[in-house]
């Protein structure tokens, strides 16, 4: 007989409009639509097999989420991240994750369910799994909030954790070997569990300005952005969003 009962997933009840928009979504932060291409609503009913009005509802929550832009004479297309957009979320993950790191080692939490994240970023590389690489990476840095102990930073995470998906699909075209991407979090991790509270904010900022680097070195020559891009992430964390944008003429 076991000593413990075995560890299952639990069973959650959704919804028809639920079901399609998480379907919808995870095709849109998988990759499985590709940035910029256009959500047509029928082709959407047809794929995911509701109706049409479900279809709008899902199409609605993804646009709300900013996954999807919408024009009343265009269509909606799947968002397509811009120098700018980057230069956004990385300023706000620093803001969000910089003050939940804090909290985590100051309160001691357990490492134990963020070296679980790392153990399932690895399963994923070895199973080739690039997208349940982006879902576990995005698991941890959730899981960095929820150990903070404060809700709030936690739901202003999952808020935008799509965009920060999203954000992953692209830093991960730029790595040469998404194999490095577990190992990056485990500075953090030791840091927590050694109660170092700088050293494991340093090491927040550290993991972002390498991805913030090597998306905007990515984005070379567009005109949004000045200078070198990767040198756009101050070792403070901060990017410069304004220099990040042209100004207005006149």
């Amino acid at each position: 007989m076991r000593d413990h009962p075995p560890e299952l997933q639990r069973v959650v009840r959704m919804s028809v409009a639920d079901a399609a928009y998480e379907s919808v979504r995870n095709a849109i932060v998988s990759g499985a639509f590709a940035p910029g291409e256009q959500l047509v609503e029928a082709r959407v009913a047809e794929l995911t097999g509701v109706s049409r009005g479900t279809a709008r509802d899902a199409l609605r929550r993804v646009r709300d989420e900013g996954l999807v832009i919408g024009s009343p004479h265009r269509g909606v297309f799947v968002r397509e991240l811009t120098p700018a957009d980057l230069v956004d979320i990385y300023n706000l993950r620093v803001g969000i994750e910089g003050v939940a790191v804090r909290l985590c080692t100051r309160a001691r939490a357990s490492t134990e369910p963020l070296m679980r994240c790392v153990e399932e970023m690895r399963a994923r590389v070895n199973a080739g799994d690039v997208p349940g690489l982006g879902d576990r990476e995005t698991a941890f840095h959730e899981e960095l909030c929820v150990l903070s102990g404060n809700a709030y930073l936690t739901t202003a995470f999952r808020t935008v954790a799509g965009l920060v998906r999203l954000a992953f699909a692209a830093e991960y075209a730029g790595y040469p070997d998404p194999a490095i991407v577990p190992d990056e979090h485990l500075p953090i991790v030791e840091a927590i569990a050694a109660g170092d509270e700088e050293k494991a904010v340093r090491a927040l900022v550290d993991h972002i300005d390498i991805a913030a680097s090597l998306d905007l070195l990515r984005s070379a020559g567009d005109p949004r952005i000045a200078g070198r891009p990767g040198e756009l992430v101050s070792r403070a964390g901060v990017v410069s969003s304004p220099a990040a944008r042209p100004q207005a003429d006149g």
